[in-house]
């Protein structure tokens, strides 16, 4: 611009210059006037262009800022939406909040009352532990108990023996020998028609009862010592605990010389009222072939009564010991500690035995029609004959 107006003043004084500068001056002064209005009308394009371009750029950021602005209200109205959310989620978390409150309160009760059943739990498992310990403890105990009484009992077997058979002769006015005339030292001895007939007490040695018929065998041939013997009759009696018959198979070892019979406790007043039956006669030799058959048949009926009497007492004595070992444990504990107390209560008196006092079969016979007569009132069917066809039905003996 300062060329141009230079250009300007120069031309107005031309006619002044012209003749000072010369024509050569001004046409130089031309071309650079023509020079600098190319430049300038190239920096007119040149800022046209710019323009162009920042006319575009700026409807491109106009563009963008309406998008821009768009965005911007968009947000705002997300804004507010989230705004709204989470003032309803901040509502909710305090809500959850006291929610998580109450329930930590609830779960710290929940767990002292876990904890307290927790607790009474391992007490009530202590004391189911600790009474079924003492329910083992106490049948252990029992069970000691009675192979104790077992054993005091097979201890006690022999001098038991010696007085049943010493009160029974004294009963029966049988002679019962202390002392023997011959040799050996059998355990008891009675003398019936002028024979010494001998009663010797076995019993277990131990616990297992697998071997006692194995050592009855080798006494039986043992017993051969009394039977050679003068005036001492063949056949032996070994007399054995009540409870031991049931495990027992053979009851009679027959020798050469002499024969064992093997006899319960219970089965000496028999055998020893069959053996004074003979005595009634002065000689064996003038007896009968009937009276003979007749003793015999009277002895083998008081040995099969004695064994079929151990087998249903024994019978009766298991079923009886299951029973209460079943009120013991189905009972409920409350009826069981009354019936207990009631147990403790009660006194069984059996009839005493007096040795001075016999007992007339009439009077048993009288008692027993008795117990008949009231069982029958009560409903209970007696029939003596079915009883004993159906009991002797059943087997005594192995084959």
């Amino acid at each position: 611009m300062h060329h141009v107006k230079l250009f300007f003043q120069e031309i107005g004084v031309l006619g002044f210059w012209g003749r000072l500068l010369g024509w050569s001056r001004i046409k130089q002064l031309l071309v650079d006037a023509h020079t600098e209005w190319q430049l300038l009308l190239e920096n007119r394009d040149q800022h046209q262009h710019q323009l162009e371009i920042c006319k575009r750029e700026l409807s491109q950021t106009q563009m963008l800022f309406q998008s821009s602005e768009r965005r911007v209200n968009d947000l705002q109205r997300d804004k507010e939406v989230i705004d709204v959310q989470m003032n309803e989620l901040r509502e909710k978390l305090r809500e959850r909040d006291k929610e998580i409150v109450e329930l930590k309160k609830t779960q710290e009760v929940r767990y002292q009352e876990h904890q307290q059943s927790m607790q009474t739990l391992q007490e009530f498992k202590q004391e189911v532990m600790d009474e079924r310990r003492r329910e083992r403890e106490e049948k252990q105990a029992q069970a000691l108990a009675h192979l104790e009484r077992q054993r005091e009992t097979w201890h006690r077997h022999e001098t038991a023996t010696s007085e049943r058979i010493k009160s029974i002769c004294q009963k029966h006015t049988i002679q019962y020998l202390d002392t023997v005339p011959f040799k050996g030292d059998p355990d008891n001895t009675v003398l019936i028609c002028d024979e010494y007939i001998v009663f010797d007490a076995k019993s277990p040695a131990g616990d297992d009862l697998t071997n006692f018929p194995i050592y009855l065998k080798g006494q039986a041939e043992k017993a051969i010592k009394y039977s050679k013997q003068e005036n001492v009759k063949k056949d032996v009696f070994f007399v054995v605990p009540s409870n031991t018959i049931e495990h027992l198979e053979q009851f009679v070892y027959p020798h050469a010389d002499h024969t064992v019979y093997i006899i319960a406790a219970d089965a000496i007043e028999p055998v020893l009222l069959s053996l004074q039956k003979i005595e009634e006669y002065e000689f064996a030799e003038e007896l009968t072939p009937d009276q003979r058959a007749n003793i015999c048949r009277v002895i083998g009926r008081f040995a099969h009564l004695a064994k079929r009497r151990i087998q249903v007492d024994n019978f009766f004595a298991t079923q009886t010991i299951e029973l209460a070992y079943a009120c013991e444990h189905y009972l409920p504990e409350d009826i069981l500690e009354q019936v207990k107390a009631y147990e403790r209560a009660e006194k069984l008196n059996p009839p005493m035995e007096k040795r001075t006092k016999n007992i007339p079969v009439a009077d048993i016979e009288k008692e027993t029609a008795k117990v008949q007569r009231e069982a029958e009132g009560r409903g209970v069917i007696i029939d003596p004959k079915g009883l004993s066809d159906n009991l002797g039905g059943l087997p005594l003996h192995k084959e």
